[in-house]
């Protein structure tokens, strides 16, 4: 039977070169002799077509060892393009990736191109902007930096971290947190953990590998595949607004809270508020264990909690890019929460709002939907409004319509917990054919 745990740590030493002869003996005969260990290597190693051409110059080997001159009266046939490979040529193909790989990994020895975009005046690498640089592996113990790989791929690194450059297209994060925006150039990119392997399709995401056995994985824009380490399956498909936390233990959780202000690298899904922080944390009754997120996706959604992040052309939702215009002066600088688009459909969830210091709490409402006795018996209606700018999915950078929202308002004297209900005040009665208005939005404010 293959061990699965011994073909990854062989894997693990052919790309990071310290690959013995013995080693590369039993990594050939594993992948000789089992189907499952070419595919789990083939994913592992992510060499861009290295595999490929492998097996083809293997096919090409198999292929001269048959022909020769057709007999006298025998018309001679074309062979196929695509041959099926014998034993004996997936053995020399073997041999052919380990060598190959092992070249590889010599030519890499001068690293990976980088340009340093940006760096913290405390970061602990001396790299300054605008430098070019080759690097195999990259340490930083305080501070922050901004690179850009020759893929087009920018990362945010958030010391501490530890990461190991595999190529343009792949880094593997031993630790720390990174933040890639991959653009056009860059679909495809992986950032593999010790837990996982994360395969960008065109966004915006971050992950954490900061606490021990496990990693975040959370998408500000776009859409990402997760896997397990070593696994062929996807754990999950993650589109914006959505998170996993992936243990080595097999198990795969829900993200309720990222915290952070807006710059890219600025989102932790673990560490605390910050003292001056109102609102440290959200939650509501939509927790479900794997299986039920894999029916429903949008339980897999996290609420992002920006500090003082209220203000003209803040984001509304984690799941959509509407904005927040026409914010009124009382309000700017509010601590803001960021809810679900999709939860304008959910008739039954409760949520909760940690605050920790005497605020007012504020609820901006679809003035288009009927109020809620939770919110008309709990809250007192300001008279003042907010003007949500809503964006098509087919057209996002085009406001379709704005939006007035009213602002509902509450007076809390000590830190606790506010208990917000649904957008709606009752189940509708044809569910199938339910059409909501926009969901609610969440702000807080100290009491001065």
């Amino acid at each position: 039977m293959m061990n699965t745990r011994r073909l990854e740590e062989l894997t693990d030493a052919w790309r990071d070169g310290c690959l013995t002869e013995a080693d590369a003996a039993e990594l050939s005969a594993t992948l000789r002799e089992s189907e499952d260990a070419r595919c789990i290597f083939r994913d592992g190693a992510q060499m861009h077509g290295l595999l490929h051409r492998a097996v083809m110059a293997a096919a090409v080997v198999e292929a001269s060892s048959h022909l020769s001159a057709p007999r006298e009266g025998v018309r001679a046939v074309a062979r196929p393009r695509f041959l099926r490979l014998s034993w004996g040529s997936l053995a020399a193909a073997a041999a052919l990736i380990v060598f190959c790989g092992i070249a590889l990994i010599q030519w890499m020895g001068r690293g990976v191109e980088i340009e340093v975009v940006q760096r913290s005046s405390g970061a602990s690498v001396e790299w300054k902007a605008g430098d070019k640089v080759r690097a195999k592996e990259l340490t930083i113990v305080r501070g922050t930096m901004r690179l850009r790989l020759a893929s087009g791929v920018v990362m945010d690194v958030t010391a501490p971290v530890e990461m190991r450059l595999l190529d343009a297209m792949h880094v593997r994060v031993l630790s720390g947190r990174v933040t890639a925006d991959v653009g056009e150039r860059g679909k495809g990119f992986v950032i593999e953990t010790p837990e996982a392997r994360v395969v960008d399709l065109g966004t915006v995401f971050g992950v954490d590998a900061s606490s021990a056995a496990k990693t975040d994985v959370v998408v500000f824009k776009g859409q990402v595949e997760v896997f397990e380490k070593g696994a062929k399956e996807r754990v999950a498909l993650l589109n914006q607004g959505e998170g996993l936390r992936v243990e080595r233990n097999r198990r795969a959780s829900r993200i309720v809270n990222v915290t952070g202000v807006d710059e890219t690298g600025a989102w932790s899904a673990q560490e605390r508020a910050a003292e001056s922080a109102v609102i440290t944390a959200v939650g509501d009754s939509m927790s479900a264990d794997d299986e039920q997120a894999k029916k429903w996706p949008s339980l897999r959604n996290f609420y992002r909690i920006v500090p003082r992040g209220l203000r003209d052309g803040a984001l509304a939702f984690a799941d959509e890019l509407d904005q927040w215009s026409a914010v009124p002066s009382s309000l700017v600088g509010a601590d803001l929460v960021r809810t679900f688009s999709v939860d304008a459909f959910n008739w039954w969830m409760r949520m909760t709002v940690a605050i920790q210091r005497p605020c007012e709490v504020f609820v901006f409402v679809d003035a288009r939907n009927e109020v809620p006795a939770w919110l008309s018996n709990e809250f007192t209606n300001t008279g003042e409004t907010i003007t949500l700018d809503w964006r098509r999915r087919s057209d996002p950078h085009q406001v379709a319509r704005k939006l007035e929202y009213a602002v509902w308002k509450k007076t809390v004297t000590q830190a606790g917990e506010v208990q917000l209900g649904p957008p709606y005040p009752n189940p509708p009665a044809d569910k199938m054919s339910f059409s909501p208005n926009r969901m609610f939005g969440v702000a807080a404010k100290p009491l001065r």
